[in-house]
């Protein structure tokens, strides 16, 4: 079974960009691949092979996609995170009958939150379930802003120790953040440059990250997404630790509250980092989820239930 570590990358063309992308793990017939989402500054050889490799020992397919323009990915970087998911709608309508689906599960982390939420509004019948990690809606009530300094090292050219302490505090991880970091930035190491493998894409700097700064402002200044989250008729898992530094906890779980069918789940001692943290009890967590062992919801919110349907509440 293919890994983090060793999967093949791919690519196919989507309206003239070449796109790059792996399938991790076993296929199934059953279930509908979970399709992998990362974060702003992420390409396919940074995802941690932790959080990874447990979920394909969920038993589901994983499919990780590089971002037009970035990582293996030629073409140009979206200006916007509307322009990121009708780049993905399109990667995804090539995708879909080479892999004879109809339907992904989605896991958006951080910006990668962004990115599914949008699809999910755009192209509804593409999505099945949605996992939402360290991410919140654009803007609208309730949400709070990051503290100026933690922007600031989210979007630092140069990635370091003050965005590891960003994503995993010391404070209450110790040196947890420093192996994350070492895992995310090695687990190629071993296929790099071998056999049609492309070498390392580290964590994006320079122009690139400004032109990503520009879609990450863009989307926190946009009232629409956040206004039409309650039409996303999909069961969705919303998570954060509980003192995320860059996407503060509070705006997700407004964006839980604003989900008619959601649920949020807040890890102890953690921040942005949360999924890595726990990896694999996050990845158990989703494979419960996506597999029905969590129950859906039963009605949206914002509506009555039926009288009577939950015995002695009514």
């Amino acid at each position: 079974m293919s890994t983090q570590e060793t999967a093949k990358t791919l690519y196919l063309v989507a309206e003239g960009t070449k796109y790059a992308y792996r399938l991790i793990g076993n296929s199934s017939n059953s279930q509908p691949p979970l399709l992998m989402l990362n974060h702003v500054r992420s390409t396919i050889d940074t995802w941690d092979p932790e959080l990874v490799n447990n979920l394909t020992r969920t038993g589901r397919q994983l499919i990780t996609y590089d971002y037009a323009g970035l990582g293996h990915s030629q073409g140009a970087i979206a200006p916007s995170i509307k322009v990121f998911a009708l780049n993905l709608l399109a990667f995804l309508n090539v995708l879909f009958p080479t892999l004879s689906i109809k339907q992904v599960d989605v896991l958006g982390f951080s910006m990668g939150g962004y990115i599914a939420q949008q699809l999910t509004l755009d192209a509804p019948d593409l999505v099945r379930k949605l996992v939402l990690a360290g991410t919140g809606p654009s803007l609208g009530p309730g949400l709070v802003r990051p503290m100026n300094e933690v922007q600031s090292t989210v979007f630092n050219p140069t990635p370091g120790v003050p965005t590891i302490e960003a994503f995993f505090p010391s404070f209450t991880t110790g040196e947890e953040g420093a192996e994350w970091f070492k895992r995310s930035t090695g687990s190629r190491s071993g296929v790099a440059g071998k056999d049609g493998e492309p070498e390392i894409a580290q964590f994006t700097t320079g122009e690139d990250l400004i032109k990503l700064t520009q879609a990450y402002l863009t989307w926190d200044a946009d009232p629409v997404p956040y206004a039409l989250l309650q039409t996303i008729q999909k069961d969705a898992l919303v998570t954060n630790g509980d003192n995320d530094l860059i996407v503060p906890t509070q705006n997700s779980f407004v964006l839980a509250r604003q989900l008619p069918r959601a649920h949020f789940v807040m890890f102890p001692s953690s921040g942005h980092g949360h999924l890595f943290q726990y990896a694999g009890y996050y990845a158990k967590l989703v494979g419960e989820f996506l597999n029905g062992v969590i129950p859906s919801v039963r009605f949206s919110a914002g509506k009555a239930p039926i009288p009577g349907s939950f015995g002695n509440i009514n």
